[in-house]
């Protein structure tokens, strides 16, 4: 059950298995991770994070994103009880149709929220979905951010671009603090909506040009993961003396 206390030993086990497997599979499945980051997350602050939800991989990405920064992650999961050394990376449960665990959850959010360092990687379309459109935000996003108004909201495009090689490679984009002010609950999700939409459109431009490392690099990224190499660059390099 959700509720029930996790020993400290098992969690530790899981929290290294977890660890391990998403690392291993990032890095098995894609040519590189980069990442840019316009304004780095606060450690005296707790930080929402927002992104799009696009890819089966969003949740491992985030994951090695946040890893980084050496603060504690949280991240709201519908498939938690199918993943369970995930709950040992922070991991939270949110099954659909299961009001009672997600408010329950909800509540847990707001309470580690408030005892800061923390960063929550959000994804408010809700569900992951196929296309490059954006669904509606869900109204969790601004809750969150009005329940705890200290938090530094930022907006994280996240782009899975196919390459001249084997593997694709994944761009990731934290952006500045996300601000709107005076605004309802519809005003405030539309303008975190339009800057998601802005932000994602600019990538996938942007990322077409990058066809090198040395390009990428220029552009402002650095390279979290080096994955994979094509099975030609494999062979070659075996070949070469």
């Amino acid at each position: 059950m959700e509720r029930a206390r996790i020993p400290g030993a098992l969690k530790a086990a899981g929290r290294l298995v977890a660890d391990a497997f998403i690392r291993r599979s990032v890095a098995a499945h894609f040519r590189a991770v980069y990442a840019r980051v316009t304004e780095p997350p606060a450690r005296d602050h707790p930080v929402i994070i927002f992104a799009n939800h696009h890819y089966w991989w969003d949740g491992f990405l985030c994951y090695v994103l946040g890893k980084q920064w050496k603060l504690p992650l949280s991240m709201w999961m519908e498939e938690w009880r199918w993943f369970p050394p995930f709950w040992a990376l922070g991991a939270l449960p949110y099954p659909p149709g299961d009001t009672m665990v997600r408010a329950r959850t909800v509540r847990q959010t707001v309470r580690l929220l408030q005892t800061p360092p923390r960063v929550l990687f959000l994804f408010p379309e809700g569900v992951l979905h196929a296309g490059f459109h954006l669904l509606p935000f869900k109204r969790s996003l601004f809750w969150l951010a009005q329940r705890v108004p200290d938090a530094q909201v930022l907006p994280l495009a996240i782009v899975i671009s196919p390459t001249l090689h084997q593997y694709p490679r994944a761009f990731l984009h934290l952006g500045a603090s996300f601000r709107a002010y005076g605004c309802s609950a519809d005003e405030w999700l539309a303008e975190a909506h339009q800057k998601m939409t802005q932000m994602l459109e600019s990538l996938r431009q942007e990322v077409e040009c990058l066809d090198t490392v040395e390009k990428t690099r220029q552009a402002g990224f650095s390279q979290l993961v080096k994955g994979r190499a094509s099975v030609n660059e494999r062979w070659w390099a075996r070949m070469m003396p």
